[in-house]
């Protein structure tokens, strides 16, 4: 009859050092998320100039800026969300 268990080899040595150079050679600098930092700019700074268009050229020139501003927030946020893999792991089921 087979026997399944843990099987110790007394050759066997554990790894030289403590351990802790695994973590040394994965401490890597993130990068600066540079592309969501100017789109997030660029919404910011056109939701701040909102109130100077109306006040400039009328009340309707602000408020179709103010429209162009959340549907280009929108739009980016609907690109965000096309580039996600929303099926996961439904594409193996039988």
């Amino acid at each position: 009859m087979p026997f399944v268990g843990l099987v110790s080899d007394p050759r066997w040595e554990p790894p030289e050092g403590n351990g802790d150079g695994d973590k040394e050679r994965r401490n890597r600098t993130w990068g600066v998320p540079w592309r969501f930092l100017m789109w997030a700019t660029l919404l910011i700074g056109l939701m701040l100039l909102v109130p100077v268009v109306g006040d400039a050229f009328g009340q309707l020139a602000g408020y179709l800026l103010l429209c162009f501003n959340v549907a280009l927030g929108f739009w980016r946020f609907d690109r965000w969300c096309a580039k996600q893999y929303w099926s996961g792991l439904r594409d193996y089921q039988s």
